[in-house]
């Protein structure tokens, strides 16, 4: 099941990460994937996100929601407030 979700200040924040393809960025509050559907479109065709979040059902959403990226997106479940570095270790690849 698909969640509808729409992000907000879009356009402000694509402007504000000046994406360009093939760049690498991180997104460390994915929640439903709404901003990291859009950084992955405005980098393609090679670009690179990381998706962090601290719930693993919203990592889940994420997860099905950017299905068609497959190739360009990592994800972690993590709290970016961690003190804990990010593991280096290919964690999913869904």
């Amino acid at each position: 099941m698909e969640v509808e979700h729409t992000p907000v200040l879009l356009q402000e924040v694509l402007e504000g990460l000046q994406i360009k393809p093939g760049g690498l960025y991180i997104d460390a509050t994915t929640g439903a994937g709404g901003h990291s559907r859009a950084i992955l479109q405005a980098s393609a065709p090679s670009g690179r996100l990381l998706c962090i979040d601290a719930d693993p059902l919203a990592l889940e959403t994420a997860q099905r929601n950017l299905a068609d990226f497959a190739t360009r997106v990592r994800f972690v479940c993590a709290n970016f407030l961690s003190s804990k570095p990010l593991p280096h270790k290919r964690v999913s690849r869904r």
